[in-house]
This record gives structure tokens, sequence and C-alpha cells, in this order.
């Protein structure tokens, strides 16, 4: 590896695999760049084993490591009466 070439961290959202090289990102960036959902109407998680860990700030930043598995959750509206 060159020193140029910075380290490359393999992650999932939904089954689908990004790649970043950057060592920590946001709630929202992982949402809007690169699962391409609105952050308004959706939930980011991470799914450890058989835990899960909802992310409700969109500010927060996640030390990313390799093999993460995001699940973004679709928060359906209330119906207003």
């Amino acid at each position: 590896m060159s020193k140029q070439e910075k380290h490359k961290i393999n992650f999932f959202i939904d089954k689908e695999k990004f790649e970043t090289d950057q060592a920590q990102l946001s709630v929202r960036t992982l949402l809007v760049d690169f699962a391409k959902e609105d952050p308004t109407q959706t939930t980011l998680a991470l799914k450890h084993g058989n835990d899960i860990e909802k992310f409700t700030n969109l500010d927060q930043l996640i030390a990313m490591e390799n093999g993460m598995h995001f699940i973004v959750y679709h928060n359906t509206p209330t119906p207003v009466s």
C-alpha cells in the first residue's frame, strides 16, 4: 500500500455494499450520500449479531469498521385525523 493510498473500509446498508476511506461518517451522510434515503423519512440502525442499535441523531458520528451492517427503517407517517 502506498503512502497516498488510504485504507478502504467496506460496509453494507440493506445488503448493498459500499466503500469509504473515512474513519468516521455521520448518520446523515450514510443515509443521504450512500443509501440515497430521505433522513426525515428513515432511521439508520446498526446490526451487531442479534442486536440492533438505532441512530436518531443525524449528526452523530459513527466510527467506521470493516464489515459493518446497517439497516434503513422507513418511518411510516401517522395519519392526522
